[in-house]
């Protein structure tokens, strides 16, 4: 379920705890980025109590989730606490040491022009590789204002709209308590309209004659979904996977493989006619 709800991001930011540390969670989570290679921004919440110890979370994170990171700002505590950008030289090591042409410049002696060192931050981050880190507390908005900045510039927006061919991608399926199937679809370019016929493979089409978007955590009926949204699809066709429109427009081949099951079981009916509802309720765990 983790992997298939992350293969709609765009990107990630993960929270790490000032205060508690890596979590098991957090690992997990963050597994799951690195394998599927979604940019990532580590974000250090609860900066503002008492006892952090900031150089003690750097150890941790490089120990537990990766070496690969770079500390994008400097925390103060005069005259109150704040977060300022990080123009240490040092913050640079992660990027000079994975890339054999700066690390030979840097052994040399020559100097780096700042572009340079940025160009490459900003390629190992969309390939998932490099992992900034910034600060801040949620609950006092210390910090926010620069991370949406941050998300805003890093993290790249789909083809805008009405710019481009349909390309959407089934990531998720749900059964409601009536037992109808639902599709999640990420929309990556063009606009998706209701009663529009779209094609799905060489020889086969289906017609949109419902479509929900979430909102506030609420579905809302929709006539139109556009690129960048999630519209939900109530239909018996489209599997985990299935293309919507032109599959050359999909941003990366973001196809989910499912991991191996942890535990392995034999189920049997008691009753010969429970068979027919055994198998159903198989087909939907398999979706």
């Amino acid at each position: 379920e983790v992997y298939r709800s992350l293969s709609a991001l765009d990107g990630a930011v993960l929270l790490v705890s000032a205060k508690d540390g890596i979590q098991a969670q957090t690992r997990i989570l963050f597994h799951a980025l690195q394998i599927m290679k979604i940019p990532t921004i580590f974000f250090i919440n609860k900066i503002d109590q008492e006892g952090i110890d900031l150089p003690m979370v750097y150890r941790e994170m490089k120990a537990k989730l990766s070496s690969e990171i770079i500390v994008k700002q400097k925390v103060g505590q005069h005259p109150h606490i704040n977060v300022t950008d990080n123009d240490d030289m040092e913050q640079w090591d992660a990027v000079i040491m994975g890339n054999d042409e700066l690390l030979e410049k840097y052994m040399s002696g020559k100097p780096f022009k700042m572009s340079e060192l940025e160009q490459e931050e900003n390629r190992r981050f969309q390939n998932g590789t490099l992992f900034p880190v910034y600060h801040g507390s949620a609950k006092n908005n210390l910090g926010i204002r620069q991370l949406i900045e941050v998300i805003a510039s890093k993290f790249y927006s789909s083809t805008p709209e009405g710019q481009s061919e349909l390309c959407g991608q089934v990531f998720k399926i749900e059964y409601s308590e009536k037992r109808r199937r639902f599709v999640y679809v990420r929309i990556y370019s063009g606009t998706l309209h209701l009663r529009d016929v779209i094609r799905i493979s060489e020889k086969e089409k289906i017609k949109i004659t419902e479509m929900y978007v979430p909102t506030n955590g609420e579905l809302y009926s929709s006539d139109t979904a556009c690129s960048g949204d999630i519209v939900i699809l109530p239909n018996d066709v489209l599997q985990l996977n299935s293309i919507l429109g032109n599959e050359i427009l999909l941003p990366q081949r973001k196809f989910i493989e499912n991991p191996l099951p942890m535990i392995q079981t034999t189920i049997a009916v008691k009753k010969s006619e429970q068979r027919e509802i055994l198998l159903g309720a198989l087909t939907e765990i398999s979706d």
